[in-house]
């Protein structure tokens, strides 16, 4: 009998200390937050590791029709490729120079889609961009290759860290990626 008195004046004590420490946790005064404003987001944001941006069709939804990314491996005429970086990837062109990336648009629709460059953005003064071809009929499960040329001045200077955006468009859906451009 002793041993259960013992007991349960532990289990009593037990409850009131844990009465305590509630009650004086919710009636504790709290600091007031301080909110530190947080800037809007630019609409291409590099540092994502290239990931593609996907817009979906008004009203639409479910998987996009395509894909595309940028074939690194085959660039040609630049002077340095990286891909060694978290991020998207840095080209690096050369004044008055011709340069070419192939880019891989693979189908992810049961049915044909038609794809266009719809723009591209970014693209710094002194260089002209182009694709071959710019317009495609892409078939259920097919990939294609398309090429974006590049053609620089002769006194060419591109900022640091300029972000160069490819948007392509079918079946009402909009996909753009990234990649950085920067002059020697």
């Amino acid at each position: 009998m002793y041993k259960e008195k013992k007991i349960l004046a532990l289990l009593l004590s037990l409850a009131i200390l844990g009465c305590t420490l509630f009650t004086a946790g919710c009636t504790a005064e709290e600091e007031p937050e301080t909110t530190t404003p947080v800037p809007t987001p630019p609409s291409f944001q590099p540092d994502i590791l290239d990931k593609p941006i996907i817009n979906a069709p008004e009203g639409g939804g479910g998987l996009s029709p395509f894909l595309f990314e940028f074939d690194m491996v085959n660039a040609s005429g630049f002077d340095t490729v990286r891909t060694d970086l978290p991020g998207a990837s840095t080209l690096v062109l050369k004044p008055n120079a011709s340069a070419t990336l192939p880019i891989i648009v693979s189908s992810e629709a049961n049915a044909s889609t038609e794809i266009g460059v719809a723009r591209t953005e970014g693209v710094p003064e002194g260089v002209q961009v182009s694709y071959t071809p710019e317009t495609f009929t892409l078939e259920a499960g097919e990939k294609t290759h398309l090429e974006m040329s590049f053609t620089s001045s002769e006194h060419l200077t591109i900022p640091p860290e300029t972000a160069v955006v490819v948007w392509m468009e079918g079946a009402g859906w909009e996909i753009g990626r990234a990649f950085y451009l920067e002059s020697v």
